[in-house]
């Protein structure tokens, strides 16, 4: 079972701005991965393409949050 987009955000919402990048390099990773090979098989529950599908979900809400830790850390140094 995979958690929601905003309980994945809410793991990460602490994170300063470059560990967030990190990530989303991780999600993007695993995007790739499958999509170089999306004829995987095999008795994986979730299925791979649903584990695609919610990466993307999440890679969706991980940028906006990048972009609020960005303003905050970068243009109005609040940390």
């Amino acid at each position: 079972m995979m958690i929601s987009p905003m309980g994945f955000i809410e793991m990460h919402k602490e994170k300063r701005y470059k560990d967030l990048i990190k990530v989303r390099d991780e999600l993007i990773d695993d995007l790739r991965s499958f999509e170089a090979n999306p004829d995987q098989t095999g008795f994986i529950n979730p299925s791979p393409e649903v584990v695609y599908q919610m990466n993307l979900q999440y890679l969706g809400k991980l940028c906006e949050l990048i972009a609020d830790k960005y303003n905050k850390e970068y243009v109005w140094g609040e940390e």
